[in-house]
C-alpha cells in the first residue's frame, strides 16, 4: 500500500524511509507467503527454484525434517514425504523422487545431481542382489504359501512388501500367477523381474468361491468384481433359476471383460449342482 501524507501532515525523512523499508518487508513476507504456496503444491519454476533450494548430497530414505528443511522444501512437502514413507513407500531410485506430485519439474532438476540413493535393493545380476550389508541368493519359494519370513528369505522381499503380498493373496484367495505379484502395490517390475524365475505357484491351494452360493457382498469384495459385474452374475444367477449349471454361462456373461476373466479362476459351480461342466 502505498505512503499516503495527509495535507498539511509534515513527516520527516527518516520515518518516511523508515516507513518504505516496512513496507518493503511487508511485501516481501507476503511474496515469501505466495511462493511457498505455489512451492508447496509442486509448481515452482526454475527461477524461484534455484532461489529457494540450498542442495548438498542426500538420500531421500528416511532422511530427517530438519534436513529437508535445509534443503529447502516446505513443510507441506515434508509432509507429504512423511506420508509416502508411513505407508511404505522407499525412493529405490531417483526418478521415484521426482515422481512426488509435491516436487515440481524444475525442483528437481535442481536437486538431481545431489540425490545419491543408497537402497536397500541394488541390482545385480539374476539370483543375486547386492545390498550393503550382505550378498542375498534367491531360492525357489512356493507363493500360496510362503509367509512373510520366508518371502523375505528366500526372495529378499522385505517385511513390510511382504505383508502387503501376503494381504492380497488372501483377498484373492491365493495367486493362480505369479504374475500377480505386480498388482502387489510397492512391488516395482525391476525387482519381479529379479525373482520371477524363482517363484513358484500351486493353483491347487487357491481358495475357490462356490458361484451357486456365494453371497453378494462376499463375491462384491473380491478385488476381481465391481458392483456391475456382481450384479450381472447375480442377476444371471436368478433367470437360471437360482444357481449355475455350467462354466459356460459364466464365460458368456464375463464376455472378454479382462478383470472378469480373472475372477473366473476363482469361481466354481459347486459339485452338487454340477450337470455340464
Amino acid at each position: 500500500m502505498p505512503l499516503v501524507v495527509s495535507s498539511g501532515a509534515y513527516l520527516d525523512k527518516a520515518f518516511i524511509e523508515k516507513a518504505k523499508i516496512f513496507q518493503e518487508k511487508q511485501q516481501e513476507i507476503a511474496d515469501s507467503i505466495e511462493i511457498e504456496k505455489i512451492q508447496s503444491s509442486g509448481q515452482l519454476n526454475e527461477a524461484y527454484a534455484r532461489q529457494r533450494l540450498h542442495p548438498f548430497n542426500f538420500d531421500p530414505n528416511k532422511l530427517p525434517t530438519e534436513l529437508w528443511k535445509k534443503i529447502g522444501l516446505t513443510d507441506k512437502q515434508i509432509s507429504v514425504i512423511r506420508n509416502y514413507e508411513a505407508k511404505g513407500g522407499k525412493f529405490f531410485s531417483k526418478e521415484d523422487f521426482k515422481k512426488l506430485y509435491c516436487i515440481s519439474t524444475a525442483e528437481y532438476k535442481v536437486l538431481e545431481p545431489y540425490i545419491h540413493i543408497k537402497s536397500e535393493f541394488s541390482p545385480k545380476r539374476d539370483g543375486i542382489i547386492k545390498n550393503r550389508k550382505s550378498i542375498v541368493s534367491f531360492k525357489i519359494t512356493e507363493i500360496n504359501s510362503a509367509d512373510t519370513l520366508k518371502l523375505k528369505v528366500n526372495l529378499d522381499i522385505p517385511y513390510w512388501l511382504g505383508k502387503r503380498v501376503v494381504g492380497y493373496r488372501n483377498k484373492l484367495g491365493g495367486f493362480y500367477n505369479k504374475r500377480q505379484l505386480l498388482e502387489v502395490y510397492g512391488l516395482k517390475p525391476w525387482f519381479y523381474n529379479k525373482v520371477a524365475k524363482f517363484v513358484r505357484v500351486d493353483t491347487t491351494a487357491i481358495q475357490k468361491i462356490c458361484v451357486n452360493s456365494v453371497g453378494f457382498k462376499q463375491l462384491l469384495h473380491h478385488p476381481y468384481c465391481n458392483y456391475n459385474l456382481t450384479k450381472l452374475i447375480f442377476n444371471a444367477r436368478d433367470k437360471a433359476g437360482g444357481s449355475f449349471s455350467s462354466r459356460r454361462e459364466l464365460i458368456k456373461i464375463i464376455d472378454g471383460d479382462t478383470t472378469g476373466l480373472k475372477l473366473l479362476h476363482y469361481l466354481y459351480i459347486c459339485p452338487s449342482d454340477l450337470r455340464d461342466n
